[in-house]
């Protein structure tokens, strides 16, 4: 399991997240979402637009977030690994995280 309890933490003492996925061309493009819903070892987040974002993952499903708080002294994880946008919801299942502070 990627996410334990500390990751969660941060994930869910963030403010914000930022999501980046890998366009056609090779380039990442980075959006800052809102609250992240950690379930088991997947991140859920609400779909509003994130038009580029399903178009880069139908291409490529590789998705990194980036988490921080200050929350109990800095910390902050970049996760890595892949997701998809299923209705309304984009899920994000990582496969590796980095302490990042």
């Amino acid at each position: 399991m990627v996410i334990n309890e500390g990751i969660k933490a941060v994930i869910e003492g963030s403010a914000f997240l930022t999501l980046v996925t890998v366009g056609p061309d090779g380039v990442p493009h980075p959006i800052i979402t809102g609250k992240g819903e950690v379930m088991g070892d997947t991140v859920i987040f609400g779909i509003y637009k994130m038009e580029k974002t399903q178009k880069n993952l139908a291409a490529n499903n590789s998705a990194w977030v980036v988490a921080a708080t200050k929350d109990g002294g800095p910390k902050g994880y970049r996760l890595s690994g892949t997701a998809e946008a299923k209705g309304k919801q984009l899920i994000f299942t990582p496969v590796k995280a980095d302490p990042l502070i």
